[in-house]
């Protein structure tokens, strides 16, 4: 999108047989794009979104923006609240803010900090039926390569994936013979793969759409009344089922939009500003 509006209103290097004569001055002075009119629509605010819309916005008229805020909880006119709302299980779920000095470096910030500090702590408990989403492609590549360099006991779920792959690895991760699944956002958008096994989540970012999070969270705890289990596993994936489910979530304050059709507004302000960075939500 950005690479088209880069090309727009910029002045022929050919004239074609053009009647100038019936073009606008303001055209032939490299005037266009500041009365051109520029309308942007999307299902929810996003800062690339705004980004766009910000550089490439110039005419003389002025420019607006018109976005729906999250309500506290649901009302009768049919608008929606926070989506942490609509989680049914019973789950503690943790919010824990990266700090980040600039928006291209939240990538890189967050890695780290699920390198230094979430990594170490998976490897030396050995949880099992733990799923991990991850929202961009990019961060997917980061850490498929970082788990491959630890050799961690992985399996992943991506869009690019093909059918057997993809059932294989459910399976494998329902059984417990894979401790972790990677699974993208993209994969979860196309596909929405329902998947059993899941015991304790890890959100490397926030999903941009909100109900992916209610939805991925209520998901908890199903297919382990099938005997799904492995026999040679069996005592130690009793063990794993009597411990609770957890649910943990890195954000930066870039993502404020996001947060805040997760956990509203309030909640949303009092979370990128605050000086802490352990936030905790129960249901």
């Amino acid at each position: 999108v950005n690479d088209a509006m880069e090309l727009m209103n910029h002045l022929p290097k050919k004239n074609n047989d053009t009647d100038f004569s019936r073009v606008r001055n303001y055209l032939l002075a490299g005037y266009g794009m500041h009365w051109r009119q520029l309308i942007v629509s999307s299902t929810f605010l996003d800062p690339l979104v705004s980004s766009t819309f910000e550089r490439y916005s110039k005419c003389i008229a002025g420019k607006f923006k018109i976005r729906r805020r999250t309500l506290q909880q649901d009302d009768d006119e049919g608008n929606n609240g926070p989506t942490i709302t609509n989680v049914l299980c019973k789950v503690k779920q943790v919010f824990q803010r990266v700090p980040c000095k600039s928006f291209a470096q939240q990538g890189h910030d967050r890695l780290q900090y699920f390198t230094d500090t979430i990594l170490p702590q998976l490897m030396r408990l050995k949880k099992k039926h733990t799923l991990i989403y991850i929202p961009s492609y990019f961060d997917f590549v980061s850490v498929r390569n970082l788990l491959l360099k630890r050799e961690a006991n992985f399996v992943s779920v991506t869009e690019y994936a093909r059918v057997s792959e993809v059932s294989r690895g459910r399976a494998r991760f329902l059984q417990g013979r894979k401790q972790i699944m990677l699974y993208t956002g993209r994969a979860h958008f196309f596909q929405r793969h329902l998947i059993k096994g899941i015991r304790h989540i890890i959100f490397f970012g926030l999903p941009e759409h909100a109900e992916f999070y209610s939805g991925m969270l209520n998901t908890l705890n199903q297919g382990f009344n099938v005997g799904s289990v492995a026999d040679d596993d069996s005592h130690d994936e009793e063990t794993d089922l009597e411990s609770p489910s957890s649910c943990l979530s890195i954000f930066t304050k870039y993502e404020a939009h996001a947060l805040e059709r997760i956990v509203g507004r309030k909640n949303c302000e009092r979370m990128v500003k605050r000086e802490k960075n352990t936030f905790i939500f129960s249901s």
